[in-house]
C-alpha cells in the first residue's frame, strides 16, 4: 500500500442537487437533516432492531435455499470438469452466505491462461449442449456469453442465474477477506446480517444495486459497509444501527472531491498518491489496525505473478471507492453519471426517512420500518425461497423457515484460493501454504433464531463433498488451536471484538500432506 499522509480537514460537503428527484417523493414531514444516531433513544433502537430482526429473517438464506444453490453448483462443476480439464470454484455471496432470495451464483473456472479464449468457447458449448438436452438432470436455459473486460458465460439453472468467469482469482481473495472480517467483528455475524439488510434496501427499495446496469457493485457496497464498521464499530449493535449509520454517513460524504478508502477519505487532488485523511473519530478507536489491514493485503491480494502487471494509477469515475486489497482498483467504476446522482439521492432520502422513523413513538416504529422495506416484504414476506423439489429434499414445509447459520467455511475458501490457479495437468505445482483454520466461537445467547436443529441440519448438508472431492461446507483439515495466534492480524489492539479467526504464525507449518490428499481426490 502507498504511504499514508494526512490532509487538511475535509469539508463534509453535500453533493446532492435539490432539483434531482429522490427515488420516492419525500414526505413533507421529513426533517431537512438527519438526526444524529446518538440522539436516538435506546428504547427506539431496541424496538427498531426487533422489527429489523423480523425483516432480515424473511430474506436471510435458509437451509433449503442453501442446499438448492449447493446442488446447482455441484451440477455445473461436474458438467464442466467432466468435459474440460479445469477446476471450478464458487465465490461471492453464496459461499459468504449473504445472498438475497433473488441472488445469483458466481463461479470461476481455472484453466491455462494462454487458452482462455477457447476455454470460454468450450464452457459455453458445454452449457449450450445441456440446454438442448431433454434428458438433462436440471433445467438449463438462456446460455450466452458476455464479451466484456471480464468474460462471462451466463445461464439459468433451476431458475437461479449462474455467472461463470474465467481465471479470476480476485473473487476468491475477496471471499476470504470478507470472511476474515466477519469473524473478526463477531457479534453473531453482525457484518453479514448488515450486508443482507443493506443489500435488500439497495436492491428492492432504492434500485441502486447492480454493476451490470451501471449501478453499484456488491463488493463496492460491502466495502462501504466495512468502512462504517471500521469507524463506528463501538456503537453498532444491530443491522438497523449499521443501516442508519451507513445512510447518514454516505448521504453527507463529499463524493465530488473525495474518494473513500478503508484508511479514510482520500483527496482527489492527492492522486495518483493515495493520501488518506484522519477519519472523523480522530483515528483513536478504529476497528481494524494498520497491521491488520496490511496483513490482509499481503495474504488476500492476488499474487502479482498470477496476474498482469498493472502500473496504472487509480482511475477516477463518478463514485470512487478504493479496493482494500488493491489500491489502484476503483470498485465504483461501474457507476455511470446518471446512476451516481440516483445513488446519492437514495442515500439522502433513505437517511432522512429512517431518521424520521426512529424519532416516532415506539409503537409506530415497527409499522413504519415495514413500509420502509415494503417492496422487500411484498416480494419475500413468507421466506418461501423454494419449489416442490426443494420441499421434498428438505423433508417438508416445516424446514422452510429454518435460517442458515451464517458461519463461514473458511478452511474450504482457503483451500480453493490456494489451489485455484493450479488445475489438473498444469505445469506448475500448487504451493503448500499455511492456512488459518476456524477457531471455535463462544456463542452467547442466540438472538437470531438459529436453532441447534438448524446447525445440525447445516452440518449434515455440508458434510457432503463436491464433484472434486472437496467438502464444500466442511472443514478440509484442522490444526491444533493452541499453536495458533491472532496477534499477527489484530496488531497492537487487545480489545475483545467477538471471535476473530486464529491466524497461524509464519513459522508454523502444517504437517498434514494436504497436497497429496487434494490431488488424489481430483485426478
Amino acid at each position: 500500500m502507498a504511504h499514508l499522509k494526512v490532509c487538511s480537514p475535509r469539508p463534509n460537503g453535500d453533493v446532492f442537487r435539490e432539483d434531482r428527484p429522490c427515488p420516492s417523493p419525500p414526505s413533507p414531514s421529513l426533517p431537512t437533516s438527519n438526526p444524529d444516531p446518538s440522539a436516538v433513544s435506546p428504547e427506539s433502537w431496541a424496538r427498531g432492531e426487533d422489527a429489523t430482526r423480523n425483516i432480515v429473517s424473511k430474506i436471510q438464506p435458509t437451509l433449503v435455499t442453501h442446499q438448492a444453490r449447493k446442488e446447482v453448483i455441484q451440477y455445473v462443476q461436474s458438467l464442466i470438469t467432466s468435459n474440460v480439464r479445469c477446476q471450478v470454484f464458487p465465490y461471492g455471496s453464496v459461499p459468504l452466505k449473504t445472498y438475497l432470495p433473488d441472488g445469483d451464483i458466481d463461479l470461476t473456472a481455472f484453466s491455462s491462461a494462454n487458452i482462455e479464449e477457447s476455454f470460454v468457447t468450450d464452457v459455453h458449448a458445454i452449457l449450450k449442449g445441456e440446454e438442448n438436452n431433454e434428458a438433462a438432470q436440471y433445467l438449463v436455459k438462456d446460455v450466452h456469453c458476455i464479451d466484456a473486460e471480464v468474460k462471462l458465460v451466463k445461464c439459468i439453472v433451476q431458475n437461479i442465474v449462474v455467472d461463470i468467469s474465467f481465471n479470476q482469482l480476485g473473487g476468491l481473495c475477496t471471499l476470504r477477506f470478507l470472511e476474515q472480517v466477519d469473524h473478526y467483528i463477531g457479534k453473531h455475524h453482525l457484518f453479514k446480517r448488515s450486508i443482507i439488510l443493506i443489500k435488500a434496501w439497495c436492491y428492492y427499495e432504492s434500485r441502486i444495486l447492480g454493476a451490470y446496469h451501471g449501478l453499484i457493485s456488491t463488493y463496492a457496497l460491502e466495502t462501504l459497509i466495512l468502512y462504517i464498521f471500521h469507524i463506528f464499530h463501538s456503537s453498532l449493535d444491530g443491522p438497523l444501527t449499521v443501516l442508519y449509520r451507513f445512510l447518514d454517513y454516505f448521504s453527507k460524504f463529499d463524493w465530488e472531491n473525495y474518494c473513500i478508502s478503508l484508511n479514510g477519505p482520500v483527496c482527489k487532488s492527492s492522486l495518483p498518491d493515495i493520501v488518506a485523511e484522519v477519519p472523523e473519530n480522530g483515528g483513536d478507536d478504529l476497528l481494524l489496525s494498520e497491521e491488520f489491514i496490511r496483513n490482509c493485503v499481503e495474504m488476500f491480494s492476488v499474487p502479482s505473478k498470477l496476474c498482469e502487471t498493472n502500473l496504472r494509477s487509480f482511475p477516477l469515475k463518478h463514485l470512487n471507492i478504493i479496493d482494500p486489497l488493491k489500491e489502484n482498483n476503483n470498485l465504483g467504476r461501474s457507476v455511470n453519471r446518471g446512476s451516481f446522482y440516483r445513488i446519492c439521492s437514495a442515500f439522502k432520502y433513505g437517511a432522512r426517512k429512517l431518521g424520521w422513523i426512529l424519532s416516532l413513538p415506539g409503537e409506530r416504529i415497527a409499522n413504519e420500518l415495514n413500509k420502509f422495506f415494503a417492496n422487500t416484504l411484498d416480494r419475500h414476506g413468507s421466506n418461501c425461497q423454494t419449489n416442490d423439489k426443494n420441499d421434498a429434499l428438505s423433508g417438508g414445509l416445516e424446514a422452510l423457515n429454518i435460517l442458515l447459520e451464517l458461519g463461514g467455511d473458511f478452511d474450504n475458501h482457503c483451500l480453493n484460493l490456494q489451489y485455484g490457479p493450479y488445475f489438473p495437468g498444469s505445469a506448475t505445482s500448487p504451493p503448500l501454504l499455511p492456512s488459518p483454520p476456524l477457531s471455535p466461537q463462544p456463542w452467547k445467547e442466540n438472538q437470531w433464531g438459529v436453532t441447534s436443529e438448524a446447525v445440525q441440519f447445516h452440518q449434515n448438508i455440508n458434510s457432503q463433498t463436491n464433484i472434486n472431492g472437496i467438502a464444500w461446507g466442511a472443514h478440509a483439515y484442522h490444526a491444533n488451536d493452541s499453536t495458533l495466534s491472532v496477534a499477527a492480524f489484530r496488531g497492537e489492539k487487545k480489545k475483545p471484538r467477538g471471535t476473530g479467526t486464529y491466524i497461524p504464525n509464519a513459522v508454523v507449518a502444517f504437517l498434514v500432506p494436504i497436497e497429496s490428499i487434494f490431488w488424489a481426490a481430483i485426478l
